[in-house]
């Protein structure tokens, strides 16, 4: 077995080198008999470049491990796709760390996956990926998604904290959760059409809309408590317009994980589980969202599972 580091020096604010290198380095030092390499992201889309080109080298299995946040796990993701040797292994040290949440036995600390003496311990399981594919300028585009894609309210919450959390002091979820009242005043949502697995889901005006293979997004907000990145399933969540005072009432429950437990759920909710889901636009040719905490914009998306797509290490 091989061990690949691929560092994003951009994560998490870039605090994390003080403690992350030195801990490597000395995991490399205190084990000569295996096979450790680092290598560091310079920009966008390095990290699927080198995942890519690490797995296609190694003559043997490989564990390459996504150092950074869930924008660089979604690279790494990206990058061993394809590759039946490649394993992917996660060190939370983004700002947010939404889909290793996923992996902990303990939903609500991921501590386990920051030490690195567990990684030898570590045993692969398959996972799924969620594939989104769009047309841009008359080619169609495609990219794999590990954790979720937010659209509407969410998404623009996510985009609006992926640059708040630039600021020093304010911490991953504490960006998301500025970024909620910053939006909450303007309550900017989206008209979309949705279709899932062939019937209409949804039609017009919602506050987001969520399409998730993991449970959570901006920092640690249970969003889509039923979700399970081995089933073969997307979660599919759409939450109608509702007035500020009871968006504010219910996000407690929504941010723990409750939701299936508010009374009235259907009132303002739609959610079911799908294969193949299809997102329209309706007031305009395109629409920005987020795709594990990266920004896109798209016009008609579509959204597919890939059941145990790839390896991912579990500690």
């Amino acid at each position: 077995m091989k061990y690949a580091f691929i560092v994003n020096p951009a994560s998490g604010q870039g605090k994390h080198d003080n403690d992350l290198i030195p801990e490597i380095e000395e995991l490399i030092a205190g084990n000569p008999n295996r096979d450790i390499k680092v290598y560091y992201t310079r920009g966008e889309k390095d990290a699927t470049v080198l995942a890519d080109l690490i797995a296609a080298e190694a003559d043997d299995k490989v564990v390459i491990f996504a150092c950074g946040g869930d924008g660089t796990v979604q690279e790494v993701a990206n990058g061993i796709y394809g590759h039946d040797n490649a394993i992917l292994g996660i060190i939370p040290v983004g700002s947010g760390n939404d889909f290793v949440r996923e992996l902990g036995k303990n939903k609500h600390n991921t501590g386990d996956y920051r030490k690195l003496r567990n990684i030898f311990d570590g045993m692969p399981m398959k996972m799924d990926l969620i594939r989104m594919s769009w047309i841009e300028n008359g080619e169609e585009k495609s990219h794999y998604i590990t954790n979720g894609i937010n659209i509407g309210f969410d998404g623009n919450t996510a985009i609006l904290a992926h640059d708040l959390k630039r600021l020093p002091l304010v911490s991953g979820t504490g960006s998301y959760l500025l970024a909620v009242a910053s939006n909450l005043a303007a309550k900017k949502g989206q008209k979309l059409r949705i279709t899932a697995d062939g019937k209409n889901f949804h039609t017009g005006e919602l506050l987001l809309a969520t399409a998730a293979n993991g449970g959570f997004c901006g920092g640690g907000v249970w969003s889509c408590p039923r979700a399970d990145i081995h089933d073969g399933l997307i979660e599919l969540l759409a939450i109608k317009d509702m007035t500020r005072k009871r968006f504010i009432s219910l996000f407690p429950k929504y941010k723990a994980g409750k939701l299936f437990q508010i009374r009235g759920l259907e009132d303002f909710a739609t959610y079911t589980q799908a294969k193949n889901i299809i997102i329209e636009p309706m007031l305009g040719p395109t629409m920005k969202f987020v795709g594990d905490g990266e920004i896109f914009e798209t016009g008609v998306l579509h959204i597919d599972v890939m059941p145990k797509a790839i390896s991912v290490l579990i500690l």
